[in-house]
């Protein structure tokens, strides 16, 4: 055979293998029902998927990359929204309009997703990774969590001494205390005044310690503490020593920081062993999704292991009961309940009390800490 001939049936070789590679449907995952091959067809046929959520394209990025080896046909676009209901409201505004709309939500609002639900704007899907899942996961048919993200104690390691460094939020409190003149103003948290994200945390913690909670805030309040809206300036002020310590601050805002050794050296956290807040991120197809098979199959890998452990590489806790810390991931919501045990998680998740008692829990907190 000549060098021709060889080449030309090296070249057709190529084509056959990829036009039988393009002819060859995406198969769907392994334990999946036989009919899900129809929602991965149509799918394809919808061709793109758009997503509304409070995460970063840092975030979303190894989820992307994981969904399009197993579904290079769907383009993935996020639009990623400074507020945690913006993705509610910006939705409902269009659905109100029939205008071009999300095929997917995802945002931590304990309080939207509980609006969103009583408005019937949420898809009752039954995915099959579900039954991985336990109730806490899963609050309303359709909704699955995202991340189980949690809080945390900081502190600045040059300015509090190794072994005294607390575990706990009572530990916290007693150094904070002991040492209240020269910390004074100098201790950092969420204002439940100023986000409805740090009324979640402070409400979840209340509800697991009752009275105690109020007692221990009480503490805190003597010391003048200062409030900041977001994660980022209190990690900042904690590492320069404005700040000595934080309490109830965002852990995936800081964990990220730690990669540079030399603020490693002195940025120290815990997690709280009295009453671990976690924040659980829901995900769900609303109504006026037009791209809803699309929908599907990025919610079933987002909570698959595989989509878990790629949102763990993106920066978020896995929430998904059994995934490991490795590969990029620090923590993973199990690792959490090793470290504290599961009977002081305080779950920022889907609480309708909260919602009922946001006025008069806002005005105890102004009155405990004497802000306005």
């Amino acid at each position: 055979m000549s060098g021709i001939d060889r080449r030309s049936l090296m070249v057709m070789s190529a084509l056959g293998v990829t036009i039988g590679l393009r002819g060859t449907a995406q198969a769907a995952p392994n334990g999946y029902p036989e009919t899900y091959q129809k929602i991965i067809d149509d799918a394809e046929k919808e061709g793109s998927l758009l997503i509304y959520s409070i995460m970063s394209p840092e975030n979303w990025k190894p989820v992307i990359e994981g969904f399009n080896k197993l579904y290079p046909k769907v383009k993935v676009e996020t639009l990623d929204l400074p507020a945690s209901r913006e993705s509610f409201e910006r939705y409902l505004a269009e659905r109100s309009t029939n205008s071009r709309t999300c095929d997917l939500i995802a945002t931590a609002d304990p309080g939207g997703w509980i609006d969103f639900q009583e408005r019937g704007e949420i898809l009752d899907y039954a995915s099959p990774e579900a039954k991985a899942w336990p109730d806490w996961a899963k609050p309303f048919p359709g909704v699955y969590t995202v991340s189980s993200d949690p809080m945390a104690l900081i502190w600045n390691n040059t300015l509090v001494p190794d072994g005294k460094r607390p575990k706990t939020l009572a530990e916290f409190i007693d150094l904070a205390i002991a040492n209240e003149k020269a910390w004074r103003n100098r201790i950092t948290s969420y204002g439940v005044h100023q986000t409805t994200f740090g009324y979640g945390i402070a409400y979840a913690y209340v509800k697991k310690h009752g009275e105690k909670a109020w007692e221990q805030f009480a503490q805190l309040a003597k010391l003048s503490p200062r409030f900041e809206r977001s994660g980022g300036p209190m990690t900042e002020k904690v590492t320069s020593g404005e700040y000595v310590m934080g309490f109830f601050v965002s852990a995936i805002t800081f964990w990220p920081r730690l990669n540079d050794p030399a603020r490693a050296k002195i940025l120290g956290w815990s997690f709280i062993g009295d009453g671990q807040p976690v924040v659980l991120r829901g995900i769900a197809i609303p109504k006026g999704s037009k791209n809803v098979n699309a929908a599907k199959l990025m919610l079933d890998f987002v909570v698959s292991e595989d989509g878990q452990r790629a949102f763990g590489r993106g920066g978020l806790t896995p929430a998904r009961p059994g995934v490991k810390p490795g590969d990029g991931i620090r923590h993973t919501y199990s690792s959490i309940v090793e470290a504290v045990g599961e009977q002081n998680i305080c779950y920022i998740g889907y609480d309708r009390d909260a919602v009922r008692d946001y006025d008069s829990f806002l005005a105890r907190w102004k009155k405990t800490f004497n802000v306005a």
